[in-house]
């Protein structure tokens, strides 16, 4: 009876192991699949982004001839969302500058193409996703896979550029 106790007890530590390393690797991959997400995010974002950084100092401007303590507060928040959409416009332009000089000194300047021209041509920045999957892939010689594939693969390496060591597969 007692040799029974110690193997249910040990099959159970076993277990719980197992269960912690299955719990840890699927939390890692979470961070992971939202890590890509936030930056492909800001990728499919960012020329919206910067039209509204261009409209805020517009509306700043109107804004600062209203009175009362009401329009204070409209003020600041326009001034610290422009603040913020600054700062993460510049770290996209030094992030996908980064990108764009490594992919041209491993000599695949294509794929730095893929990311521009899906997420930073504001003349395609309307057409249907599929359609211009179908275009990229004319205009770089290369089949419609190759662009998701090589868009994956750049998303990936800019989401580490974006976001550091957090867009990094850590096990800490």
């Amino acid at each position: 009876m007692g040799k029974s106790k110690v193997n249910t007890h040990e099959i159970a530590k076993i277990a719980a192991r197992e269960a912690l390393k299955e719990f840890k690797e699927e939390e890692r991959q979470r961070v992971k699949r939202t890590r890509y997400q936030n930056t492909e995010l800001l990728l499919k974002n960012y020329l919206s982004l910067l039209d509204h950084y261009e409209n805020s100092k517009d509306k700043a401007s109107d804004i600062m001839e209203l009175d009362d303590d009401m329009d204070e507060v409209i003020v600041k928040a326009i001034k610290k969302s422009r603040i913020r959409t600054a700062i993460m416009i510049t770290q996209i332009e030094t992030c996908l500058e980064i990108l764009r000089l490594r992919m041209s000194a491993k000599g695949q300047p294509e794929k730095y193409q893929v990311i521009k021209s899906l997420y930073l041509d504001k003349a395609r920045r309307d057409m249907p996703y599929g359609e211009l999957v179908k275009v990229v892939a004319e205009e770089i010689h290369c089949g419609e896979a190759t662009v998701r594939r090589w868009k994956k693969e750049m998303i990936t390496e800019l989401s580490v550029l974006i976001f550091g060591v957090d867009g990094l597969k850590l096990d800490i």
